[in-house]
């Protein structure tokens, strides 16, 4: 809209502010637009809190997170399924113990506020997760898979989550207590942390499946070692910037613990933590140790346990205030009535390049490897191994490892289309109708998986990868639905006092509700029988059955699911939490601001405000 200041003859110059403004030299323009580049941006945090502390949040989560879990996370199927030799049902009992991690960042808090180490809160714990990550990477990449047994496989892949779930307490915590001071520049934190996360994790997530089809699996593991000597760099060069205080005495620890027992609200969300997180690492031991050897029994004890738990935790939480209460068991049985297991991958992926596991191999191959064994040229197959091309021979999808690479990338950005969806058109929607619109629709795309089962997409001219492709980008932006107004209902619950605890409690619930899941459909799987390589007998009637245990929350949103909309208050969910009411007396900005700079809290509650504050930017 700027007059027209362009002459034959003349330099150029852009971009005027209004019509009556002088017009910008190119110089200027690019100082201005220097000003909003990503550069400035860490320029600007470096300034505030010292490139030291920018550099151990992008380490932390940039390196450790968004590179180490996409290789670790990439590798652990293909490693277990196909070098180990799992079956879906042992994968998905190893693969919900190792999340327990996940499920304990409240209690990790709790530990680092009550427990200093050395005189310090974060940097110790950060540092033995790093040491711990560098232990199990380093045997997942050395011991031959020949010789890793699945007990070992799933402490080790535990000890592999300690390394990211640890140090994303730590930061957040530290990320927190800056804020605090700092409040102009709490979202650009947040901003640096999901940022760095975002931009490391795109390269690594395209490039894991073109390694594991060329190099294997096991290298990912040994790249992941570089991200867990990544995150020991911070707290060994002190660049979390911590003060060195006194230890703390057992009567100081003994007077924290007090402190947090003696407030009924703050004992009932802290006894509800320890709750589930006893029951996950109890849960977890069992179906490792023992799930392949009583797999009825610890099935029995699954499915009796997720109930008294469901039982105890309202019990508990209702205490504090029933709505709460209902939500929190929503949480946790929506993730458990959606029973998950590995065996659609199984049956469709193909295995990586330097695996024993031959599956996909052509005919032609397979009568060259059998010359190959027996001129004495090749080694023979492992004895107890499927025959050399099996799944070729019948037609299966052997989708290769790159292209399940691409579907990730595309499920990414599927989270950011569903987010910018949910923004655009539903988050005027009643949490009721969004949560059992989505789960509806969700339903009805599972169903889906039986015309993939059944090989129907071919008879209508969809290739396997054009209809993995569809389907994952269906799934993510329907998920993407079903996450956001829970992010929002439960951020909007949370008590006072304990706002950051119990964000942390409704996480790790919903972590929880889907390592349960994992453990249904095992049991689910071991049910119905006959759901292995290399028939698959079975594979069908599984699928649809898991489908419609997968519809069931939605009978559970009416009982469950608080009334209201995400413009509604607490009360207009219907909770009656103390001080919602008080709150809304308050009047202009100076009362808001000595309420939120009140006495700090514990660490256990500052160590997941990055997620509460998450939450408030996405409302």
């Amino acid at each position: 809209s700027c007059p027209a200041r362009v002459r034959k003859g003349e330099p150029i110059r852009v971009l005027c502010a209004t019509p009556t403004s002088r017009p910008v030299s190119m110089a200027a323009f690019l100082r201005r637009a220097d000003s909003l580049t990503g550069r400035a941006f860490l320029r600007r945090l470096s300034a505030a809190f010292g490139w030291r502390y920018v550099a151990a949040c992008i380490l932390a989560y940039g390196v450790n997170q968004g590179m180490g879990e996409k290789f670790v996370f990439g590798a652990r199927q293909y490693y277990l399924l196909d070098d180990i030799g799992m079956t879906s049902a042992e994968y998905g009992r190893v693969a919900g113990f190792s999340h327990i991690p996940w499920q304990l960042k409240s209690l990790f808090g709790l530990l680092s506020d009550t427990v200093p180490l050395g005189g310090l809160h974060r940097a110790p714990y950060m540092l033995i997760a790093g040491v711990l990550g560098l232990f199990a990477l380093g045997m997942l990449t050395a011991l031959p898979a020949a010789t890793v047994s699945a007990p070992l496989a799933g402490f080790l892949l535990l000890l592999t989550n300690v390394n990211f779930a640890m140090p994303d307490v730590m930061i957040d915590a530290t990320v927190a207590e800056r804020a605090k001071v700092r409040p102009e520049l709490g979202a650009a934190l947040q901003a640096l942390c999901w940022g760095s996360l975002g931009v490391a994790g795109v390269p690594a997530g395209v490039v894991k499946g073109y390694l594991i089809e060329w190099y294997g699996a096991r290298l990912l593991f040994g790249l992941a070692i570089f991200a867990a000597l990544a995150v020991m760099v911070p707290p060994l060069g002190g660049w979390l910037g911590e003060t060195r205080r006194a230890a703390a005495s057992r009567k100081g620890v003994r007077a924290m613990c007090g402190e947090v027992w003696s407030h009924p609200t703050k004992k009932v969300v802290a006894a509800s933590a320890a709750l589930v997180g006893l029951y996950s690492i109890s849960l977890g031991v069992l179906q490792l140790t023992v799930g392949r050897s009583h797999s009825e029994l610890v099935d029995s004890l699954t499915l009796g346990g997720n109930f008294g738990l469901t039982t105890l935790l309202y019990l508990l939480l209702r205490r504090v205030d029933d709505c709460l209460a209902r939500a929190a068991v929503f949480t946790f049985l929506s993730g458990v009535l959606q029973p998950y297991s590995s065996v659609l991958f199984e049956w469709a992926h193909a295995p990586a390049a330097d695996s024993a596991d031959l599956r996909c191999r052509s005919a032609a191959a397979c009568a060259a490897l059998d010359a190959a064994v027996a001129n004495g040229t090749a080694p023979p197959p492992p004895d107890g191994s499927l025959p050399c091309g099996w799944a070729a021979a019948q037609q299966l999808p052997c989708l290769s490892p790159i292209v399940y690479t691409w579907v990730g990338v595309v499920s990414s950005a599927t989270l950011a289309g569903g987010t910018a969806l949910y923004a655009t058109y539903f988050q005027t929607w009643s949490y009721r109708s969004i949560l059992a619109t989505s789960q509806a629709a969700l339903f009805l795309i599972n169903l889906l998986d039986n015309v993939f089962v059944a090989r129907l997409n071919l008879r209508f001219g969809v290739s396997d990868v054009a209809f993995i492709f569809g389907d994952e980008v269906l799934v993510g932006v329907l998920s993407r639905l079903q996450a956001m107004p829970f992010l929002i209902y439960a951020a909007k619950l949370c008590p006072p006092s304990v706002e950051a605890s119990m964000f942390a409690l409704f996480m790790g619930l919903s972590n929880f509700g889907s390592a349960a899941g994992q453990y249904v459909g095992s049991a689910l799987l071991r049910f119905f029988g006959g759901v292995e390589a290399p028939a698959f007998e079975r594979l069908g009637a599984y699928v649809f059955t898991r489908t419609l245990i997968g519809a069931t929350p939605i009978l559970l949103v009416p009982l469950l699911v608080p009334r209201g909309t995400p413009q509604s208050t607490a009360a207009a969910m219907g909770a009656r939490i103390s001080g919602d009411v008080e709150l809304d007396k308050l009047k202009g900005g100076e009362d808001r601001q000595r309420l939120n700079s009140s006495e700090a809290r514990p660490a256990a509650e500052a160590s997941s405000e990055g997620d509460c504050e998450r939450v408030e930017r996405t409302v």
